[in-house]
Protein backbone atom coordinates (compact mmCIF):
# COMPACT_ATOMS: atom_id res chain seq x y z
CA UNK A 1 0.00 0.00 0.00
CA UNK A 2 1.17 3.54 -1.19
CA UNK A 3 1.66 5.79 1.97
CA UNK A 4 0.20 8.93 1.17
CA UNK A 5 2.42 12.22 2.49
CA UNK A 6 1.08 14.73 4.88
CA UNK A 7 2.61 17.71 2.84
CA UNK A 8 0.20 17.43 0.27
CA UNK A 9 1.25 20.86 -0.67
CA UNK A 10 4.69 20.63 -1.54
CA UNK A 11 5.62 21.04 -4.96
CA UNK A 12 7.21 17.50 -6.23
CA UNK A 13 9.90 19.55 -8.88
CA UNK A 14 11.67 20.72 -5.36
CA UNK A 15 10.91 17.40 -3.48
CA UNK A 16 12.93 15.84 -6.54
CA UNK A 17 16.07 18.47 -6.07
CA UNK A 18 16.15 18.19 -2.81
CA UNK A 19 16.74 14.49 -2.83
CA UNK A 20 18.79 14.74 -6.07
CA UNK A 21 21.12 17.21 -4.05
CA UNK A 22 21.05 14.38 -0.68
CA UNK A 23 21.77 17.49 1.76
CA UNK A 24 20.06 20.62 2.41
CA UNK A 25 23.04 22.44 2.56
CA UNK A 26 24.03 21.30 -0.66
CA UNK A 27 20.92 23.21 -2.07
CA UNK A 28 20.90 27.14 -2.91
CA UNK A 29 17.55 28.93 -2.35
CA UNK A 30 17.42 32.32 -3.75
CA UNK A 31 14.12 34.03 -3.48
CA UNK A 32 13.42 37.48 -5.00
CA UNK A 33 11.18 39.88 -4.23
CA UNK A 34 10.14 41.50 -7.87
CA UNK A 35 9.72 45.14 -8.50
CA UNK A 36 9.29 47.09 -11.90
CA UNK A 37 12.86 48.50 -11.77
CA UNK A 38 14.53 46.66 -8.95
CA UNK A 39 14.19 43.51 -7.52
CA UNK A 40 15.67 42.39 -4.26
CA UNK A 41 17.28 38.96 -3.75
CA UNK A 42 19.11 36.77 -1.12
CA UNK A 43 21.03 33.31 -1.06
CA UNK A 44 19.92 31.02 1.20
CA UNK A 45 21.02 27.59 1.65
CA UNK A 46 18.14 24.33 2.29
CA UNK A 47 19.00 24.87 5.81
CA UNK A 48 17.72 28.38 5.90
CA UNK A 49 21.51 29.32 6.45
CA UNK A 50 21.88 32.91 4.60
CA UNK A 51 24.69 33.05 2.39
CA UNK A 52 24.51 36.36 1.05
CA UNK A 53 22.44 39.50 2.79
CA UNK A 54 19.57 41.09 0.26
CA UNK A 55 21.34 42.81 -2.29
CA UNK A 56 19.39 44.73 -5.15
CA UNK A 57 19.00 43.40 -9.07
CA UNK A 58 18.29 45.60 -11.87
CA UNK A 59 15.30 44.61 -14.08
CA UNK A 60 17.36 44.52 -17.17
CA UNK A 61 20.08 41.85 -18.58
CA UNK A 62 22.66 43.72 -17.33
CA UNK A 63 20.87 42.43 -14.05
CA UNK A 64 20.12 38.97 -15.36
CA UNK A 65 23.93 38.64 -15.78
CA UNK A 66 24.70 39.91 -12.30
CA UNK A 67 22.80 37.56 -10.36
CA UNK A 68 24.03 34.54 -12.83
CA UNK A 69 27.56 35.43 -11.71
CA UNK A 70 26.54 35.75 -8.14
CA UNK A 71 25.37 32.49 -8.07
CA UNK A 72 27.91 31.27 -10.07
CA UNK A 73 30.97 32.43 -7.45
CA UNK A 74 28.52 31.30 -4.38
CA UNK A 75 28.04 28.11 -5.63
CA UNK A 76 31.90 27.55 -6.54
CA UNK A 77 32.47 29.01 -2.78
CA UNK A 78 29.88 26.62 -1.03
CA UNK A 79 30.46 23.87 -3.21
CA UNK A 80 26.72 23.53 -4.54
CA UNK A 81 25.90 22.18 -8.05
CA UNK A 82 24.48 24.57 -10.70
CA UNK A 83 20.97 21.54 -10.99
CA UNK A 84 20.67 22.48 -7.25
CA UNK A 85 19.68 26.10 -7.32
CA UNK A 86 16.50 27.29 -7.75
CA UNK A 87 14.93 30.55 -7.65
CA UNK A 88 11.55 31.82 -6.23
CA UNK A 89 9.03 34.84 -5.50
CA UNK A 90 5.67 36.03 -5.31
CA UNK A 91 3.08 35.88 -7.80
CA UNK A 92 3.21 39.32 -9.54
CA UNK A 93 2.36 41.55 -12.29
CA UNK A 94 3.65 40.70 -16.29
CA UNK A 95 6.41 43.50 -14.97
CA UNK A 96 8.65 40.24 -13.55
CA UNK A 97 7.25 37.88 -16.33
CA UNK A 98 10.53 38.82 -18.92
CA UNK A 99 12.88 38.57 -15.40
CA UNK A 100 11.48 34.77 -14.87
CA UNK A 101 11.86 33.82 -18.42
CA UNK A 102 15.34 34.52 -18.55
CA UNK A 103 16.20 32.73 -15.63
CA UNK A 104 14.12 29.71 -16.93
CA UNK A 105 15.63 29.88 -20.07
CA UNK A 106 18.89 29.26 -18.59
CA UNK A 107 18.15 26.60 -17.03
CA UNK A 108 16.45 27.23 -13.56
CA UNK A 109 13.99 26.38 -11.61
CA UNK A 110 11.89 29.64 -11.08
CA UNK A 111 8.61 29.03 -8.52
CA UNK A 112 6.15 31.07 -7.61
CA UNK A 113 4.73 31.95 -4.31
CA UNK A 114 1.49 32.89 -3.18
CA UNK A 115 1.63 36.70 -1.96
CA UNK A 116 -0.71 36.01 1.23
CA UNK A 117 0.98 32.89 2.22
CA UNK A 118 4.09 34.56 2.04
CA UNK A 119 2.89 37.18 3.92
CA UNK A 120 1.74 34.94 6.77
CA UNK A 121 5.46 33.93 7.23
CA UNK A 122 7.21 37.15 7.82
CA UNK A 123 8.79 37.56 11.33
CA UNK A 124 6.84 40.65 12.00
CA UNK A 125 3.34 40.82 10.91
CA UNK A 126 3.17 44.04 11.79
CA UNK A 127 6.04 45.85 9.40
CA UNK A 128 6.28 45.26 5.66
CA UNK A 129 9.68 45.92 3.93
CA UNK A 130 11.56 44.39 1.14
CA UNK A 131 13.80 42.17 3.14
CA UNK A 132 11.16 41.11 5.68
CA UNK A 133 9.20 40.11 2.48
CA UNK A 134 12.09 37.92 0.96
CA UNK A 135 12.38 35.87 4.74
CA UNK A 136 8.62 35.41 4.12
CA UNK A 137 9.07 34.09 0.71
CA UNK A 138 12.58 32.20 1.57
CA UNK A 139 10.11 30.50 3.62
CA UNK A 140 7.66 29.22 1.44
CA UNK A 141 10.39 28.01 -0.73
CA UNK A 142 12.21 26.23 1.87
CA UNK A 143 8.83 24.65 2.66
CA UNK A 144 9.01 23.59 -0.92
CA UNK A 145 5.57 25.14 -1.71
CA UNK A 146 4.36 26.86 -4.27
CA UNK A 147 4.16 26.90 -8.54
CA UNK A 148 6.34 27.03 -11.34
CA UNK A 149 6.53 30.17 -12.21
CA UNK A 150 5.20 31.92 -15.53
CA UNK A 151 3.64 28.50 -15.84
CA UNK A 152 4.61 26.10 -18.85
CA UNK A 153 4.70 28.20 -21.97
CA UNK A 154 3.14 26.54 -24.49
CA UNK A 155 -0.12 26.44 -26.21
CA UNK A 156 -1.90 26.49 -23.54
CA UNK A 157 -0.08 29.31 -22.18
CA UNK A 158 -0.77 31.01 -25.02
CA UNK A 159 -4.57 30.06 -25.36
CA UNK A 160 -4.99 31.48 -21.69
CA UNK A 161 -3.38 35.09 -22.78
CA UNK A 162 -6.17 35.21 -25.59
CA UNK A 163 -9.15 33.54 -23.32
CA UNK A 164 -8.03 36.28 -20.30
CA UNK A 165 -7.56 39.27 -23.27
CA UNK A 166 -11.03 38.35 -24.77
CA UNK A 167 -12.73 38.28 -20.98
CA UNK A 168 -11.38 42.31 -20.53
CA UNK A 169 -12.53 42.86 -23.98
CA UNK A 170 -16.10 41.86 -23.24
CA UNK A 171 -16.17 43.20 -19.80
CA UNK A 172 -15.08 46.65 -21.43
CA UNK A 173 -17.69 46.32 -24.37
CA UNK A 174 -20.35 45.69 -21.02
CA UNK A 175 -18.86 49.20 -19.42
CA UNK A 176 -19.50 51.08 -22.55
CA UNK A 177 -23.04 49.30 -22.98
CA UNK A 178 -23.94 50.67 -19.78
CA UNK A 179 -22.41 53.16 -20.45
CA UNK A 180 -24.84 54.46 -23.70
CA UNK A 181 -27.55 53.39 -21.61
CA UNK A 182 -27.17 56.45 -19.50
CA UNK A 183 -27.13 58.89 -22.62
CA UNK A 184 -29.76 57.23 -24.27
CA UNK A 185 -31.96 57.53 -21.15
CA UNK A 186 -31.64 61.77 -21.69
CA UNK A 187 -31.62 61.92 -25.17
CA UNK A 188 -34.89 59.32 -26.14
CA UNK A 189 -36.17 57.09 -23.37
CA UNK A 190 -37.19 53.57 -23.95
CA UNK A 191 -34.69 53.40 -27.27
CA UNK A 192 -33.27 50.33 -26.10
CA UNK A 193 -36.10 48.64 -24.90
CA UNK A 194 -37.18 46.50 -28.22
CA UNK A 195 -40.61 46.37 -26.77
CA UNK A 196 -40.95 50.62 -27.10
CA UNK A 197 -38.98 51.18 -30.09
CA UNK A 198 -39.12 48.12 -32.17
CA UNK A 199 -35.32 48.02 -33.06
CA UNK A 200 -33.27 45.60 -31.28
CA UNK A 201 -30.82 47.43 -28.97
CA UNK A 202 -26.98 47.62 -30.00
CA UNK A 203 -28.49 46.23 -33.48
CA UNK A 204 -26.58 47.39 -36.35
CA UNK A 205 -29.50 49.40 -37.33
CA UNK A 206 -29.73 50.74 -33.55
CA UNK A 207 -25.69 51.83 -33.47
CA UNK A 208 -26.41 53.59 -36.58
CA UNK A 209 -29.82 55.78 -35.51
CA UNK A 210 -27.55 56.37 -32.48
CA UNK A 211 -23.84 57.47 -33.73
CA UNK A 212 -24.87 60.81 -35.93
CA UNK A 213 -27.72 63.56 -34.12
CA UNK A 214 -29.37 61.19 -32.18
CA UNK A 215 -32.91 62.52 -30.60
CA UNK A 216 -36.48 61.80 -30.61
CA UNK A 217 -37.25 64.92 -32.53
CA UNK A 218 -34.62 64.12 -35.45
CA UNK A 219 -35.84 60.85 -35.77
CA UNK A 220 -39.43 62.12 -36.06
CA UNK A 221 -38.61 64.27 -38.44
CA UNK A 222 -37.07 62.14 -41.02
CA UNK A 223 -38.01 61.04 -44.29
CA UNK A 224 -39.77 57.84 -44.45
CA UNK A 225 -38.05 56.64 -47.90
CA UNK A 226 -34.35 57.35 -46.65
CA UNK A 227 -34.64 56.04 -42.85
CA UNK A 228 -36.47 52.39 -44.81
CA UNK A 229 -33.36 52.15 -46.78
CA UNK A 230 -31.02 52.58 -44.09
CA UNK A 231 -33.03 50.18 -42.01
CA UNK A 232 -32.82 47.99 -44.85
CA UNK A 233 -29.18 47.78 -45.38
CA UNK A 234 -28.57 47.41 -41.96
CA UNK A 235 -30.02 44.07 -41.81
CA UNK A 236 -33.45 44.87 -39.75
CA UNK A 237 -36.90 42.42 -40.15
CA UNK A 238 -40.00 44.22 -40.53
CA UNK A 239 -38.65 47.65 -41.53
CA UNK A 240 -42.03 49.25 -42.45
CA UNK A 241 -43.44 48.47 -39.15
CA UNK A 242 -40.92 49.14 -37.12
CA UNK A 243 -40.13 52.25 -38.49
CA UNK A 244 -43.70 53.19 -37.77
CA UNK A 245 -43.59 52.11 -34.23
CA UNK A 246 -40.57 53.96 -33.54
CA UNK A 247 -41.95 57.27 -35.18
CA UNK A 248 -44.71 56.93 -32.71
CA UNK A 249 -42.77 56.25 -29.99
CA UNK A 250 -40.74 59.19 -30.81
CA UNK A 251 -43.37 61.66 -30.40
CA UNK A 252 -44.57 60.65 -26.81
CA UNK A 253 -41.42 60.40 -25.04
CA UNK A 254 -40.43 63.95 -23.00
CA UNK A 255 -37.24 65.38 -24.21
CA UNK A 256 -33.91 66.53 -22.86
CA UNK A 257 -32.97 69.92 -22.00
CA UNK A 258 -32.13 71.61 -25.91
CA UNK A 259 -28.93 73.13 -23.75
CA UNK A 260 -26.91 69.95 -23.06
CA UNK A 261 -28.24 68.56 -26.75
CA UNK A 262 -24.75 68.59 -28.40
CA UNK A 263 -22.85 67.23 -25.32
CA UNK A 264 -24.68 63.79 -24.94
CA UNK A 265 -24.82 63.45 -28.45
CA UNK A 266 -21.16 63.83 -29.18
CA UNK A 267 -20.56 61.54 -25.75
CA UNK A 268 -23.57 59.29 -26.90
CA UNK A 269 -21.21 58.84 -30.86
CA UNK A 270 -18.09 58.37 -29.13
CA UNK A 271 -19.53 55.61 -26.95
CA UNK A 272 -20.87 54.15 -30.55
CA UNK A 273 -18.03 54.09 -31.77
CA UNK A 274 -15.87 52.59 -28.74
CA UNK A 275 -18.79 49.30 -29.16
CA UNK A 276 -17.94 48.73 -32.78
CA UNK A 277 -14.29 48.82 -32.09
CA UNK A 278 -14.34 46.19 -28.95
CA UNK A 279 -17.43 44.22 -31.37
CA UNK A 280 -14.58 43.87 -34.51
CA UNK A 281 -11.80 43.32 -31.60
CA UNK A 282 -13.66 40.46 -29.73
CA UNK A 283 -14.66 38.79 -33.33
CA UNK A 284 -10.98 38.76 -34.72
CA UNK A 285 -10.13 37.64 -30.55
CA UNK A 286 -12.82 34.92 -30.98
CA UNK A 287 -11.12 33.75 -34.10
CA UNK A 288 -7.69 32.86 -32.86
CA UNK A 289 -9.25 31.23 -29.98
CA UNK A 290 -10.82 29.17 -32.09
CA UNK A 291 -7.40 28.57 -34.01
CA UNK A 292 -5.48 27.76 -31.19
CA UNK A 293 -8.31 25.37 -29.25
CA UNK A 294 -7.93 23.11 -32.32
CA UNK A 295 -4.70 22.30 -31.60
CA UNK A 296 -4.94 21.33 -28.21
CA UNK A 297 -6.98 18.23 -26.27
CA UNK A 298 -9.05 20.61 -25.06
CA UNK A 299 -10.61 20.95 -28.27
CA UNK A 300 -12.63 17.57 -27.07
CA UNK A 301 -14.46 19.84 -24.80
CA UNK A 302 -16.76 21.20 -27.73
CA UNK A 303 -18.34 17.51 -28.44
CA UNK A 304 -20.08 17.75 -25.26
CA UNK A 305 -23.73 19.39 -26.52
CA UNK A 306 -24.09 22.91 -24.76
CA UNK A 307 -20.57 23.98 -24.28
CA UNK A 308 -19.44 26.14 -27.15
CA UNK A 309 -15.92 26.99 -27.98
CA UNK A 310 -15.77 30.13 -26.05
CA UNK A 311 -16.35 27.93 -22.85
CA UNK A 312 -13.86 24.63 -24.14
CA UNK A 313 -11.29 27.39 -24.66
CA UNK A 314 -11.62 28.69 -21.03
CA UNK A 315 -11.43 26.18 -19.38
CA UNK A 316 -8.92 23.89 -20.73
CA UNK A 317 -6.72 27.15 -20.45
CA UNK A 318 -6.93 27.92 -16.76
CA UNK A 319 -6.52 23.62 -16.04
CA UNK A 320 -3.29 23.04 -18.53
CA UNK A 321 -2.08 20.73 -20.52
CA UNK A 322 -3.67 17.23 -19.59
CA UNK A 323 0.16 15.77 -18.38
CA UNK A 324 0.71 18.83 -15.67
CA UNK A 325 -3.20 18.82 -14.29
CA UNK A 326 -3.30 18.15 -11.12
CA UNK A 327 -6.11 15.74 -9.29
CA UNK A 328 -9.62 16.34 -10.15
CA UNK A 329 -9.95 17.74 -6.16
CA UNK A 330 -7.25 20.36 -6.27
CA UNK A 331 -8.64 21.62 -9.82
CA UNK A 332 -12.13 21.90 -7.71
CA UNK A 333 -11.02 23.96 -5.03
CA UNK A 334 -8.59 26.08 -7.32
CA UNK A 335 -11.76 26.47 -9.39
CA UNK A 336 -13.48 27.81 -5.75
CA UNK A 337 -17.12 25.16 -6.53
CA UNK A 338 -16.47 23.02 -3.74
CA UNK A 339 -18.01 24.27 0.31
CA UNK A 340 -15.50 24.83 3.07
CA UNK A 341 -16.16 22.29 5.96
CA UNK A 342 -15.60 22.55 9.48
CA UNK A 343 -15.41 19.77 12.11
CA UNK A 344 -14.10 20.10 15.93
CA UNK A 345 -15.24 19.34 19.21
CA UNK A 346 -13.99 15.63 19.07
CA UNK A 347 -15.54 12.57 16.39
CA UNK A 348 -19.05 13.02 17.82
CA UNK A 349 -19.27 16.34 16.40
CA UNK A 350 -20.57 16.09 12.88
CA UNK A 351 -18.76 18.85 10.17
CA UNK A 352 -20.53 21.86 9.09
CA UNK A 353 -20.61 22.84 5.02
CA UNK A 354 -20.26 26.68 4.66
CA UNK A 355 -19.89 28.48 1.54
CA UNK A 356 -17.54 28.40 -1.11
CA UNK A 357 -13.78 30.09 -0.40
CA UNK A 358 -13.45 33.33 -2.11
CA UNK A 359 -9.65 32.45 -2.96
CA UNK A 360 -9.92 31.02 -6.39
CA UNK A 361 -9.21 31.27 -9.51
CA UNK A 362 -12.22 33.22 -10.02
CA UNK A 363 -11.46 33.39 -14.24
CA UNK A 364 -11.91 29.42 -13.83
CA UNK A 365 -14.46 29.70 -12.01
CA UNK A 366 -16.97 31.93 -14.04
CA UNK A 367 -16.05 29.61 -17.03
CA UNK A 368 -17.12 26.21 -15.33
CA UNK A 369 -19.87 27.50 -13.66
CA UNK A 370 -21.15 28.89 -16.87
CA UNK A 371 -20.69 25.14 -18.02
CA UNK A 372 -22.42 23.71 -15.61
CA UNK A 373 -25.06 25.97 -16.55
CA UNK A 374 -25.28 25.38 -20.37
CA UNK A 375 -25.13 21.85 -19.53
CA UNK A 376 -28.50 22.15 -17.33
CA UNK A 377 -30.02 23.70 -20.14
CA UNK A 378 -28.84 22.68 -23.31
CA UNK A 379 -26.66 19.70 -22.62
CA UNK A 380 -27.30 15.91 -23.49
CA UNK A 381 -30.61 14.13 -21.93
CA UNK A 382 -28.66 12.59 -18.85
CA UNK A 383 -26.71 15.72 -17.37
CA UNK A 384 -30.15 17.96 -18.09
CA UNK A 385 -31.70 15.49 -15.83
CA UNK A 386 -28.81 15.61 -13.19
CA UNK A 387 -29.12 19.28 -13.09
CA UNK A 388 -32.56 19.11 -12.52
CA UNK A 389 -32.48 16.53 -9.66
CA UNK A 390 -29.61 18.16 -8.07
CA UNK A 391 -31.61 21.53 -8.25
CA UNK A 392 -34.89 19.68 -6.77
CA UNK A 393 -32.95 18.42 -3.85
CA UNK A 394 -31.76 21.69 -2.82
CA UNK A 395 -28.16 21.78 -3.86
CA UNK A 396 -26.06 24.77 -5.64
CA UNK A 397 -27.31 23.09 -9.21
CA UNK A 398 -24.60 25.21 -11.31
CA UNK A 399 -21.96 24.09 -8.91
CA UNK A 400 -22.51 20.18 -8.47
CA UNK A 401 -23.01 20.38 -12.72
CA UNK A 402 -19.63 22.36 -12.82
CA UNK A 403 -17.75 19.76 -10.68
CA UNK A 404 -19.06 16.81 -13.05
CA UNK A 405 -18.17 19.03 -16.11
CA UNK A 406 -14.31 19.19 -14.78
CA UNK A 407 -14.54 15.78 -14.22
CA UNK A 408 -15.48 14.66 -17.73
CA UNK A 409 -13.81 17.61 -19.60
CA UNK A 410 -9.99 16.07 -17.87
CA UNK A 411 -10.89 12.54 -19.00
CA UNK A 412 -11.70 13.28 -22.37
CA UNK A 413 -8.98 15.54 -22.62
CA UNK A 414 -6.58 12.57 -21.35
CA UNK A 415 -8.13 10.11 -23.40
CA UNK A 416 -8.87 12.30 -26.68
CA UNK A 417 -12.35 10.67 -26.81
CA UNK A 418 -15.73 12.27 -27.32
CA UNK A 419 -18.13 12.44 -24.83
CA UNK A 420 -20.84 9.22 -24.95
CA UNK A 421 -24.10 9.01 -23.07
CA UNK A 422 -23.77 6.59 -20.10
CA UNK A 423 -26.28 3.99 -21.87
CA UNK A 424 -23.66 3.74 -24.64
CA UNK A 425 -20.52 3.18 -22.85
CA UNK A 426 -20.69 -0.52 -23.06
CA UNK A 427 -21.42 -2.88 -26.13
CA UNK A 428 -22.66 -5.96 -25.42
CA UNK A 429 -23.83 -6.60 -29.00
CA UNK A 430 -23.94 -5.76 -32.38
CA UNK A 431 -27.23 -3.56 -31.57
CA UNK A 432 -25.59 -1.28 -29.27
CA UNK A 433 -22.31 -0.86 -32.08
CA UNK A 434 -25.35 0.48 -34.42
CA UNK A 435 -26.81 3.08 -30.78
CA UNK A 436 -23.18 3.99 -30.84
CA UNK A 437 -22.53 4.86 -34.90
CA UNK A 438 -26.00 6.82 -34.95
CA UNK A 439 -24.90 8.56 -32.10
CA UNK A 440 -21.62 9.77 -34.06
CA UNK A 441 -23.87 10.69 -36.87
CA UNK A 442 -26.39 12.71 -34.78
CA UNK A 443 -23.47 14.33 -33.14
CA UNK A 444 -21.18 15.29 -36.25
CA UNK A 445 -23.44 18.04 -37.88
CA UNK A 446 -23.87 19.65 -34.63
CA UNK A 447 -20.08 19.92 -33.65
CA UNK A 448 -19.01 20.88 -37.23
CA UNK A 449 -21.18 23.71 -37.13
CA UNK A 450 -19.62 25.14 -34.21
CA UNK A 451 -16.13 24.72 -36.20
CA UNK A 452 -17.57 26.04 -39.16
CA UNK A 453 -19.30 29.02 -37.37
CA UNK A 454 -15.98 29.54 -35.74
CA UNK A 455 -14.17 29.46 -39.55
CA UNK A 456 -11.82 26.91 -38.00
CA UNK A 457 -12.84 23.72 -39.33
CA UNK A 458 -10.41 23.19 -41.50
CA UNK A 459 -7.41 23.67 -38.52
CA UNK A 460 -9.92 21.58 -36.15
CA UNK A 461 -10.43 18.53 -38.12
CA UNK A 462 -6.69 18.33 -39.65
CA UNK A 463 -5.50 14.52 -39.29
CA UNK A 464 -2.58 16.53 -37.04
CA UNK A 465 -4.72 17.76 -34.41
CA UNK A 466 -7.02 15.97 -31.77
CA UNK A 467 -10.41 16.15 -33.29
CA UNK A 468 -9.45 15.52 -36.73
CA UNK A 469 -7.33 12.35 -35.30
CA UNK A 470 -10.19 11.66 -33.54
CA UNK A 471 -12.44 11.95 -36.48
CA UNK A 472 -10.31 9.32 -38.66
CA UNK A 473 -10.44 6.78 -35.62
CA UNK A 474 -14.33 6.64 -35.39
CA UNK A 475 -14.62 6.77 -39.11
CA UNK A 476 -12.32 2.99 -39.45
CA UNK A 477 -13.76 1.76 -36.32
CA UNK A 478 -17.22 1.76 -37.10
CA UNK A 479 -17.07 1.95 -41.17
CA UNK A 480 -19.57 5.55 -41.12
CA UNK A 481 -18.50 8.72 -43.04
CA UNK A 482 -17.96 12.32 -41.11
CA UNK A 483 -18.03 14.79 -44.19
CA UNK A 484 -15.88 17.48 -44.07
CA UNK A 485 -17.42 20.87 -45.54
CA UNK A 486 -16.31 21.34 -49.05
CA UNK A 487 -13.39 24.07 -49.60
CA UNK A 488 -14.83 26.63 -51.79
Amino acid sequence: MKNKSIFTRQNQTLIDLFRDAQHPDKVLCVPIDYAKQTHMALFCNGSGRQLKKPFPVKNNPEGIAFLLDAVKRICRKHHIKREHVFFGGEDCGTFADNFIYALREAGFVVMGVNAADAARQRENLQASTDKLDLLGIAKMLLDMQGSLAGGQIGKEYALRSLTRHRSQQVQMRTATGNRIHQLVDQLFPGFLDERLSGIPPFSEASLYLMEDRFSPRQIARRQDKALLRQLKARGLQHPEATMAKLKVHARQVLEHPPKLAGTLQASLAGQVSLRRCLGRNIELTNREIAQQLALIPGAMLTTIRGIGITLAAGVAAEIGSPGTQPSTRRLCSYAGIVPRVKQTGGPEKGARTGSVSRRCNHILKNFIVQCGNHLGQHGPADLKEDHRRRGANGQHADFGMARRCLRMGMRLMRNQEAYIPPGLRLLHDEADIQNLRAYYLELWPKLLDKWVKAKAADTAFHKDNPLGQWRERIQAIYEIELPLPKKK
